[in-house]
């Protein structure tokens, strides 16, 4: 099953040494982007910052953040998540 559902997890607070692994998930076709842990807001606004761009390609995707909530609820909310197709979560540690 093809995965555009993505969790990331963060433990430690926003670097812009992760805007490479972001941009790589943003070009993989990943459509929802679900944070949590620390610093998980601001990491929500650099995925939003990152997927416009420069306003010439932007990707369409949606993002939340999850503070002071588990990895499994984040985990349950992003397969409750429609999507166009059918999709699996990934978890990805930042």
């Amino acid at each position: 099953m093809k995965h555009s559902k993505v969790v990331l997890v963060s433990k430690n607070k926003y670097s812009s040494e992760t805007d490479d692994l972001i941009l790589s998930l943003l070009e993989q076709g990943y459509e929802l982007f679900c944070v949590v842990g620390e610093d998980c807001e601001k990491i929500e606004d650099v995925i939003d910052e990152l997927a416009i761009g420069d306003g010439s390609s932007p990707k369409r995707v949606t993002t939340t953040s999850h503070p002071n909530e588990s990895l499994d609820e984040v985990v349950q909310f992003a397969t409750m998540m429609n999507l166009n197709e059918k999709s699996g979560v990934e978890v990805v540690g930042i």
